[in-house]
């Protein structure tokens, strides 16, 4: 009876084991990484200024090359909204989002021309998302690709203090 049983349960795990591999999608927030904002605290309003973000992740050890189109494919980008009020959530966030910066490579997002049109605090909002494509050749069942998608997402905030500048003031 028990050899039986031990069959019955060899048998089942193999079954399971045997089923077909589906997209995987991951969002993770308990993800290993190193973000920080290189721009400035205070600016001048309606000027634009350069920044740039220093990004680490875990992604980095299956690829440190971005859009190449080779066996594992990453996709790295910054989505940015400018405003005031950040008493909103990830997903309207994303819906409300209007500049997006790439990654020159893994490590670096560059930031270009960011302006603020309204005096006092504000912040720089937005979600950097990374993505890898690992294309491992396989075919499903109807001849469609098991490539599996790896997708990190991290919401990233900064301060800003926006002050007229002196010359304006009068």
């Amino acid at each position: 009876m028990k050899k039986l049983t031990f069959f019955l349960m060899i048998m089942f795990l193999l079954l399971i084991s045997c089923k077909d591999e589906k997209k995987i999608v991951k969002k993770d927030k308990d993800v290993n990484s190193e973000i920080n904002i290189n721009f400035p605290d205070t600016v001048y309003i309606n000027v634009g200024y350069d920044g740039i973000i220093n990004y680490k992740n875990d992604l980095d050890t299956l690829t440190s090359d971005i859009r190449k189109l080779q066996k594992n494919t990453r996709f790295l980008e910054y989505t940015l909204l400018v405003t005031k009020d950040i008493n909103y959530n990830d997903s309207d966030l994303k819906k409300i989002a209007k500049d997006t910066f790439v990654a020159k490579n893994n490590r670096l997002i560059p930031l270009y021309n960011i302006r603020f049109d309204k005096l006092g605090l504000n912040y720089m909002d937005g979600m950097i998302t990374d993505e890898v494509i690992i294309q491992n050749g396989a075919k499903g069942k109807n001849g469609e690709p098991m490539d599996r998608i790896i997708t990190h997402e991290f919401r990233v905030t900064k301060k800003v203090v926006v002050i007229e500048e002196k010359d304006k003031k009068k």
